[in-house]
C-alpha cells in the first residue's frame, strides 16, 4: 500500500512494553488480565490499530478504567488520526498519570487547541521520558503560522466522497468535473495487515450545483482481489493513467472508453516501493517517490529521463529537496512549479506541502518553500495538486469526516461582484443606496450610483449579512452565501431585488428581512491568467483591508455625489488616530470635489467604539477629529469654516456587542452644509 506511516509515533515516545502503573490491590480486577487486552496489545504492536481499537473498546464498554488500558486506546485513536476520540477516552481516567497528561496534550495539539495543549503539557514533569521541549517548540511554531493564515478557502468534498475511513490522492480531470481518488472504506471484502480495507480506486463527478455524486468503484478495480490499487495521475488529454499496485507504478491507456493496463513502469532494477509520480505529458521525464536508495527506510524524490530505446535512464535523486525524512507525492504544475510533501524541512507537523522551482542556469532546484497554513496544518497534508486558482489535497486535519479526507482549495478568499439594486415589482433602480456587508468580525460598505449600479468585494463561502439602506432607512436585510462555479467564462453579476412589501402609508418603508440564506451564484474561468476581481487576503491583513475598502468606496461616492449638503465617513483602526493611505485618499477627494471652493461649512466629529473607559474614548475621539481636521487644513480648508468635536462613544451607530459593530463605530464623520 502507499506509504502513510503515522507521525504521531515520534511525538508519543511511549515504550509500551515498559509502561507500569501502580496498583492499590494485587487482587484487583484489571483490564490487563483479560484476553481482550492481551490480544489488543499484540495487534497494536503489529500495527493493526483498527482491530486493537475493537479489543480495547470491549473492555472500556465493560467499565474498566485502568490507566494502562486508556493509554493504549488513546494511542490507537491518535494513530488512526482520531484526536477527538483520544481526548474523550483520556478524560475517562479517574486519576491521570504522566503518560495520559502527555497524550492529552498531543490530542489538543492535533485538535488545534494550542492553549489547552500547553496547559496539559505543563503537567508533564518527566521531561526525560517525553518530548516536552519539542512539543513546546511545535506549539509555538504552529501558533505563529496559524496566526498568519493565508487567504485561501478550504472546502471538504463532503459525505458523498469522504467517509469515516481514509480517502486520499485526488486526481481531477475532464475540466475538473471528474474525480478519481483512493479509498480504504469497507467496499472491499478483504482487509490488509493493518486492519483497514485494501486500497481501492473510486470515481465521481460534480453536478451543476457544485455537488459531488456518490462515489462508485472505478472500473479498473476488482473487489475480490487482495491487492492495493491507488490513484496517481491522469494525463495526455485524459487518455493515459498512472496507478499504484502493490508497490509498483503501472501505466494504462484508454481504448473505446475502457482502461487497458500496459504494465509496470520499470524505473530501476532494485526491489523497492515506488509510491507516487508525475510523468511529463510526452513521457520524456518522470519525477517519482521511492525508497529504493534507502533500502526501505524512507522515501526520496528522483527524476528519470526517457532514453532513445524507450527505456528509463538511471534515476537521479533530487538532492536539494530530499531530507532524512520522507518526501512523497510530487506534482509538476503547468507553470513548472514542483509541489511535493515532506516530513522534513520546516514542516508544521507530519507531511507538509512544499514547492520549488528549477533554476535552469544553475541546473538545480530552489530552496523548498512551505505552503503554510491553511494548506498545511499540524496534521498530515499530502497529495497536493493545483491548476490555475484551485488546488486539491488530502489531509487528516480536524473537522473532517474520517481520518484522511479530500479537500478542494480556492487560492483566493474574496471576489468582486457587481450588479444593480432594483425595486422588485417595478424593476426601477435604487440610486445612492448604501449596501453593508457583515461577516465574522468584519464590516464593509459600498454605494449604488445614480443608475442603481454597485460593485463590491465579498467573501467566498462565508455566511454574511447584507443590509441595504436608502438614506438612513433600512429597506432590506438578509443572510447570503457566495459560491464559485468554474465555467468557460466569467459571470460576476448579482442583482439585489428590494421587495415592496414593506411599503407603508406616507411613502416611508419598513425593513424587509429575507428568510433563509440566499445563494450568490458567480461563475469564473479557472486558468493561470491574472484576475483583478479575486483577492487572497491573509488573516492578519483582513481588518486593514476591509477598512481600506470602505474608504475606497467612500472615495468613489464622493466623486459621484450630487450637489448639496452631505456627509462623508472615514474609518480608523482600533485604538488609533492615525490616517491610513486609504483615509487620506478619501480626504483628498473630498477636498478636491466638494470643499475646495469654500461653499460649505464643515463639522468634523470623531467617534469610538465602546471598548475602554468613557473618558479615554472621549479623548481618543477628539484626537481622531483633530487629525482629520489638520489634514484638511493643510490642503487649504479654512479653519473658520470648520467645527471640530469629539463625541467619544456617545453616538454609536450600531449598539450590538460585536466586532463588526465596533468597526462601524470607529469613525470620523465630515458633514458639509
Amino acid at each position: 500500500m502507499k506509504r502513510f506511516v503515522s507521525h504521531y509515533s515520534f511525538l508519543l515516545f511511549l515504550l509500551i512494553s515498559g509502561i507500569c502503573h501502580a496498583q492499590s490491590q494485587e487482587d484487583q480486577d484489571l483490564a490487563t488480565d483479560h484476553k481482550a487486552f492481551k490480544k489488543g496489545a499484540r495487534l497494536f504492536k503489529n500495527g493493526n490499530f483498527v482491530n486493537a481499537e475493537e479489543q480495547f473498546q470491549q473492555l472500556l464498554d465493560s467499565g474498566y478504567r485502568d490507566n494502562e488500558l486508556i493509554t493504549y486506546q488513546a494511542q490507537v485513536h491518535l494513530e488512526l488520526h482520531e484526536p477527538h476520540a483520544a481526548k474523550d477516552v483520556i478524560l475517562l481516567s479517574e486519576k491521570r498519570d504522566q503518560d495520559l497528561d502527555y497524550l492529552l496534550a498531543i490530542s489538543y495539539y492535533y485538535l488545534e487547541d494550542f492553549d489547552k495543549a500547553k496547559e496539559e503539557l505543563a503537567l508533564v514533569t518527566d521531561t526525560a521520558s517525553f518530548h516536552v521541549d519539542d512539543m513546546y517548540k511545535r506549539i509555538k511554531y504552529a501558533v505563529e503560522h496559524y496566526h498568519d493564515a493565508q487567504g485561501y478557502v478550504i472546502q471538504n468534498f463532503g459525505p458523498e466522497v469522504n467517509t469515516s475511513y481514509r480517502e486520499y490522492a485526488p486526481v481531477m480531470y475532464d475540466g475538473f468535473k471528474e474525480l478519481l481518488f483512493t479509498t480504504r472504506n469497507d467496499s472491499s471484502e478483504f482487509t490488509a495487515h493493518d486492519g483497514l480495507a485494501f486500497e481501492a480506486i473510486h470515481d465521481t463527478s460534480i453536478d451543476s450545483l457544485n455537488q459531488w455524486h456518490v462515489a462508485d468503484p472505478f472500473e479498473f478495480h476488482t473487489t475480490h482481489e487482495k491487492r492495493h490499487d491507488a490513484t496517481v495521475q491522469v494525463y495526455r488529454n485524459h487518455t493515459k493513467l498512472i496507478t499504484f499496485h502493490n508497490g509498483r507504478l503501472f501505466k494504462s491507456h484508454l481504448v473505446d472508453n475502457a482502461w487497458e493496463e500496459d504494465g509496470p513502469l520499470k524505473l530501476h532494477e532494485v526491489e523497492a516501493t515506488d509510491t507516487h509520480c508525475h510523468i511529463a505529458d510526452d513521457e520524456s521525464s518522470i519525477i517519482f517517490a521511492s525508497d529504493f536508495k534507502s533500502f526501505g527506510h524512507d522515501l526520496d524524490l528522483f527524476v528519470s529521463y526517457k532514453k532513445e530505446d524507450n527505456t528509463w535512464g538511471e534515476p537521479q535523486p533530487l538532492t536539494e529537496l530530499n531530507t532524512d525524512f520522507d518526501e512523497d507525492s510530487p506534482f509538476l504544475a503547468g507553470d513548472s512549479t514542483l509541489y511535493f510533501s515532506s516530513r522534513g524541512h520546516n514542516s508544521l507537523g507530519g507531511y507538509d506541502v512544499f514547492k520549488s522551482t528549477y533554476d535552469k542556469k544553475k541546473k538545480r532546484w530552489g530552496k523548498p518553500v512551505n505552503l503554510d497554513y491553511p494548506i498545511n496544518t499540524v496534521s498530515e497534508d499530502i497529495y497536493f495538486s493545483t491548476y490555475g486558482k484551485v488546488g486539491f489535497i488530502s489531509s487528516t486535519r480536524t473537522g473532517g469526516y474520517g481520518s484522511l479526507d479530500l479537500y478542494r482549495i480556492l487560492l483566493f478568499n474574496e471576489i468582486m461582484i457587481r450588479g444593480t439594486v432594483i425595486e422588485e415589482q417595478t424593476k426601477d433602480p435604487v440610486p445612492n443606496a448604501q449596501i453593508e456587508i457583515a461577516y465574522d468580525s468584519l464590516y464593509f460598505r459600498t454605494y449604488t450610483d445614480k443608475e442603481g449600479n454597485y460593485e463590491m468585494f465579498v467573501p467566498v463561502n462565508k455566511d454574511m449579512k447584507i443590509t441595504v439602506l436608502d438614506g438612513t432607512k433600512q429597506i432590506s436585510q438578509g443572510e447570503y452565501f457566495l459560491d464559485v462555479f468554474f465555467r468557460e467564462s466569467d459571470d460576476l453579476t448579482f442583482d439585489f431585488e428590494i421587495p415592496n412589501a414593506g411599503a407603508v402609508p406616507g411613502g416611508s418603508t419598513v425593513p424587509v428581512t429575507a428568510t433563509g440564506s440566499q445563494l450568490i451564484h458567480v461563475e469564473m474561468k479557472n486558468d493561470f491568467e491574472d484576475k483583478p476581481y479575486i483577492k487572497s487576503i491573509a488573516k492578519d491583513e483582513i481588518s486593514s483591508w476591509s477598512d481600506s475598502l470602505k474608504n475606497y468606496y467612500e472615495q468613489v461616492r464622493i466623486a459621484n455625489a450630487p450637489p448639496g449638503p452631505g456627509m462623508v465617513t472615514v474609518y480608523l483602526e482600533f485604538n488609533s488616530a492615525e490616517l491610513s493611505a486609504s483615509v487620506k485618499n478619501v480626504l483628498d477627494e473630498l477636498y478636491k470635489d466638494l470643499l475646495k471652493d469654500g461653499e460649505y461649512q464643515v463639522e468634523i466629529s470623531g467617534h469610538t467604539d465602546p471598548k475602554g473607559s468613557q473618558s479615554y474614548n472621549q479623548r481618543l475621539s477628539l484626537r481622531r477629529s483633530n487629525v482629520v481636521a489638520d489634514y484638511l487644513f493643510t490642503h487649504g480648508l479654512g479653519k473658520e469654516r470648520a467645527t471640530v468635536v469629539g463625541y467619544g462613544e456617545t453616538k454609536l451607530i450600531d449598539t450590538t456587542d460585536s466586532a463588526e459593530a465596533d468597526a462601524k463605530n470607529r469613525r470620523v464623520e465630515i458633514r458639509y452644509f
